[in-house]
């Protein structure tokens, strides 16, 4: 399989850039004006061949330096899908801007929560076993599971969030408090 800088390569060059195409620094404007941010120049054809945005390349003017790579505009769903994809990936420069309100959010929910400890000791208190189920009933749908959280967390910000992450970030901040969480009974 051939590298998107070997098919570039293959391409004859473009004497003149054509309708529709934008340079680098078009391109960049247009994704920064569509809140989806590119730190460096250099990495946008690769940026642009992970997102797969059509290049090409002009005739270099002179013989200093490199080709330049032009870019098919891409279309509004286009972006919409590009900055959906960035917001997901926490290496992106969006992704690692919504992983902060992720941890946020992750802890927000964790502290408003009930504590799950406190409803097994009213439960250990109580005789009968109607009112104990019952009871059970009630603490397992006010209080949250790691999964729970990550569920509510997706749902808050539209970004993808997983047990895991909640798990690491309570587990780093609140790791003495985690008696709150339900656990599966055994």
């Amino acid at each position: 399989m051939q590298k998107y800088y070997e098919k570039l390569n293959n391409i004859d060059p473009f004497k003149e850039k054509p309708q529709g195409y934008l340079t680098d620094d078009e391109l960049i404007k247009l994704l920064n004006s569509k809140n989806i941010k590119i730190e460096r120049k250099d990495n946008l054809p690769r940026f642009a061949n992970n997102n797969n945005i059509k290049m090409s390349r002009l005739v270099r003017v002179g013989s200093a330096g490199s080709t330049p790579t032009i870019y098919l505009k891409p279309t509004e769903t286009k972006l919409q899908e590009i900055f959906q994809n960035c917001k997901n990936n926490n290496t992106s420069l969006i992704g690692a801007e919504f992983l902060e309100k992720k941890k946020k959010k992750i802890l927000e929910i964790f502290d408003a929560a009930p504590s799950a400890q406190d409803y097994e000791d009213k439960i250990s208190k109580i005789p009968n076993r109607k009112e104990k189920q019952k009871l059970r009933d009630i603490k397992w749908n006010k209080c949250y599971t790691t999964t729970k959280i990550a569920a509510e967390v997706t749902k808050l910000l539209n970004v993808n969030c997983n047990r895991k992450l909640v798990s690491s970030v309570l587990k780093k901040s609140r790791k003495s408090q985690l008696d709150k969480l339900l656990k599966k009974p055994n």
